[in-house]
């Protein structure tokens, strides 16, 4: 199962974990009011697709373009969502055929004191979920991965049962 970043937030939000306020938009006068919504005095439009690598990565169309860009005003979220919307969004993870942007979260802009990386992978060789943690993620995680791969840290669990607390335990320290 694949899902948006905005659908994960959703789901950590529904369970007491504070995500920054954000919203979908799926053309462009939407992500203005969006902005407007949230309030200012930025946000950060972020391309929707099935593959990470979104900072990074680059609109084929609009080679100079991002996935994810910072904005400061309706009309910057306007021109971001426009420059994204329909477009191929090219990153480490989807090829060179990209995948197509049918939505963009926008969300609220904060301070960032520290990123983290948090995701869950089924591994087909155990036949089952692994939870994947580093202190180094972020936008780099692909970077951590290809060069100090014991950074990120690994535990499968059974999805029936969650992680227990030793294994969370284990995976925070």
């Amino acid at each position: 199962m694949k899902i948006h970043e905005y659908q994960a937030k959703e789901i950590l939000r529904r369970f007491g974990v504070a995500v920054p306020e954000g919203i979908v938009a799926r053309t462009v006068d939407e992500a203005a009011t969006a902005f407007n919504t949230l309030g200012g005095p930025l946000a950060v439009v972020k391309a929707q697709i099935h593959a990470g690598g979104r900072g990074k990565g680059t609109i084929q169309e609009e080679p100079k373009q991002h996935g994810v860009q910072l904005v400061k005003s309706a009309d910057d979220a306007r021109a971001a969502a426009g420059a994204m919307l329909g477009k191929h969004l090219v990153t480490i993870q989807t090829g060179d055929e990209g995948q197509v942007v049918h939505q963009v979260l926008v969300e609220a802009g904060c301070d960032i004191a520290r990123e983290l990386y948090l995701g869950i992978v089924v591994d087909r060789g155990l036949g089952g979920p692994v939870l994947m943690v580093s202190s180094e993620g972020g936008m780099n995680i692909e970077e951590v991965a290809a060069n100090t791969p014991e950074l990120i840290y690994r535990e499968t669990f059974q999805p029936d049962a969650g992680l227990f607390p030793f294994q969370a335990r284990k995976l925070a320290g």
